[in-house]
C-alpha cells in the first residue's frame, strides 16, 4: 500500500492566522491592563494552585501562564471597562481658573 501526497499544498502559517484588527498602544494597555487585573483576581481565587496539584514543580512553571491566558480570554470577550474612553470632560474651561 503506497501513499500518495496531497494534490492541493497545505496553507501556510500566514494564511491560517486569523485575521484580527490592530489595536492602538492605548487599546493595548487598556486590555493589557484589564487582563492583569483579571489574573489577579483569578489567583486569590485559587485557581493557580488548582491548576499545580498533584503536577509538583512542572505544573508550577506553567500555571501562571494558564492563569494569564484565561485573564486574557475573559479581558477580550467582556472587559471590565474600567478605562473607557467617555470620561468626563469639563464642561468649562475657566471654571477652575480664578481672576
Amino acid at each position: 500500500m503506497t501513499i500518495t501526497p496531497t494534490s492541493m499544498p497545505l496553507p501556510t502559517g500566514a494564511a491560517q492566522a486569523p485575521t484580527q484588527p490592530k489595536l492602538s498602544a492605548e487599546d493595548n494597555s487598556e486590555l493589557r491592563f484589564e487582563q492583569l487585573l483579571w489574573a489577579e483576581l483569578l489567583t486569590h481565587t485559587g485557581l493557580e494552585k488548582a491548576l499545580t496539584l498533584g503536577g509538583g514543580d512542572g505544573a508550577a512553571m506553567f500555571s501562571r501562564y494558564f492563569v494569564e491566558a484565561i485573564a486574557e480570554d475573559i479581558a477580550k470577550q467582556h472587559p471590565l471597562g474600567l478605562l473607557d474612553k467617555q470620561r468626563a470632560a469639563p464642561t468649562d474651561p475657566e471654571a477652575g481658573s480664578e481672576s
